[in-house]
């Protein structure tokens, strides 16, 4: 596999260009989720409008009315976490259920509808278009989005820890939305169950020297999406998980 340097990451591996269209019946979505029950039944129709037939939720623990709107349907699954475990532990819930199911290739995406699922059709693109790319993180930093400044310097912020901690600089480190090979998905386990397992999952392409890339990708911020995303407190409690000597 290849590793990517900072200075090849920014000169090959930010990637624009869609290429061929790829059949889409083993890859798999994952939705991580914790009380979506009011955004999450976009989510999966609008993934499901763009061709996407494999769609797993997993519910975190989730207290509203998640679980009654997941629809009923051939092709979308409801993992059920008994417990809040955490957006790492779902993450990787999922990861493994694709695999199990045969995924060829895994994509992670939030179900808040911050992120827009169309661009996922950009991101299979390129996957099947360069086959050395093993991990590829959908950036919002890459295109004009209107951000909010403290977004902003939260993930400025997460990259500088993300590259102490991988020895890879990327534009949007906390990103999760995430399309990653078959390959990279059974040497992966996230040993975070916080935010801080986008890190993780990072760090663990470079060290078994996958190729990571990124790609542009749009958001919508709205009043419920900045309240329930990561607060300073939540990125203090996250560099202590990460810096832990006895973690």
């Amino acid at each position: 596999m290849t590793r990517v340097t900072m200075e090849a990451l920014h000169d090959t591996t930010i990637l624009k260009q869609p290429v061929p269209v790829v059949d889409l019946d083993r890859f798999y979505v994952v939705l991580p989720a914790l009380n979506e029950g009011d955004r999450i039944a976009g989510v999966i129709e609008k993934l499901q409008h763009f061709g996407f037939k494999n769609i797993v939720v997993v519910n975190d623990g989730s207290t509203d009315h998640t679980s009654d709107v997941i629809p009923d349907s051939a092709g979308v699954y409801e993992l059920k976490h008994i417990v809040n475990l955490g957006p790492g532990a779902s993450t990787m819930t999922g990861i493994r259920f694709a695999l199990l199911k045969n995924a060829q290739y895994i994509a992670t995406i939030d179900a808040d509808h911050q992120s827009d699922p169309k661009d996922l059709i950009d991101l299979v693109k390129i996957l099947e278009g360069d086959k050395e790319v093993d991990l590829l993180i959908g950036s919002r930093f890459l295109q004009k989005n209107n951000i909010p400044l403290t977004r902003r310097l939260y993930n400025q912020v997460g990259n500088i820890i993300s590259y102490l901690v991988t020895g890879l600089y990327v534009t949007d480190s906390q990103s999760g939305f995430k399309v990653m090979t078959r390959r990279f998905a059974e040497k992966l386990q996230i040993d975070y169950n916080g935010f801080e397992f986008c890190i993780d999952i990072i760090k663990k392409a470079n060290m078994f020297q996958f190729k990571v890339a990124e790609a542009p990708v749009s958001v919508v911020y709205t009043k419920e999406t900045l309240a329930k995303g990561q607060s300073f407190r939540e990125g203090l409690m996250m560099l202590g998980r990460l810096f832990n000597p006895f973690a």
